[in-house]
């Protein structure tokens, strides 16, 4: 008799935990993207923490694009808002 073959299938925990990290990273992109034309000051540091948060949670790459795109629309926020004002 054979011997039964390992299952190479992801773990359903693992799965789910970085599917949460990438529900995490899209929202603080979409802050990010906010941050430029409406509330820099609020959405721009907003964007960030869920970034690093969906970082943590085990979306990596969407993570750190969340932070980059929250900084730049902080960034750019700013200026806009310096202005129109």
């Amino acid at each position: 008799m054979t011997e039964p073959q390992p299952s190479y299938a992801p773990e359903e925990g693992n799965r789910s935990g970085r599917r949460l990290g990438r529900n995490w990273a899209i929202a603080g992109i979409v802050s990010g993207v906010v941050a430029v034309v409406l509330i820099p000051i609020l959405f721009g540091p907003l964007g960030v923490i869920l970034g690093i948060v969906g970082t943590v949670k085990g979306s990596r790459r969407l993570g750190v694009t969340a932070i980059v795109v929250s900084v730049l629309g902080f960034v750019l926020g700013i200026i806009l808002s310096a202005i129109i004002l």
